[in-house]
């Protein structure tokens, strides 16, 4: 089991979802203590955060789970991704090609839900349905 860089779509499964394709995979990797966070990933959950209880869980899963730096350098190989997509007629979000950069410095994997990052340069691990 690698460490993995765990994306914002990953985390609502396993913290809304009883049921959710990725839950077990988030509660395998914080286990064996190699499940991550970046900056923009805590953001975004913060963004759509449902009351007391999940500002609570969040803070509580922001003091646990290790944080990755974003590094200068980030801005601009994101850039670069994003422009050489667009000329090929993608548009992804920032915050996903920033992810994606965070964890392709950090030689992790990301494991998410979310689709954008078939198209990125980065290892990207799936439900398994």
């Amino acid at each position: 089991m690698r460490e993995t860089l765990i994306d914002t779509s990953a985390w609502i499964d396993f913290l809304r979802l009883s049921n959710g394709s990725l839950g077990d995979s988030v509660t395998e990797l914080i286990q064996f203590d190699k499940a991550y966070i970046a900056g923009p990933i805590q953001t975004e959950l913060l963004q759509g955060v449902q009351g007391k209880k999940e500002t609570s869980q969040l803070k509580f899963l922001f003091s646990t789970i290790p944080c990755l730096d974003v590094f200068l350098g980030d801005w601009s190989i994101t850039g670069e991704t994003l422009c050489m997509l667009r000329a090929k007629g993608l548009t992804i979000p920032l915050t996903d090609a920033l992810i994606a950069t965070i964890a392709k410095r950090n030689n992790m994997p990301v494991l998410s839900l979310d689709k954008h990052f078939k198209h990125l340069p980065v290892e990207l691990i799936e439900a398994s349905d």
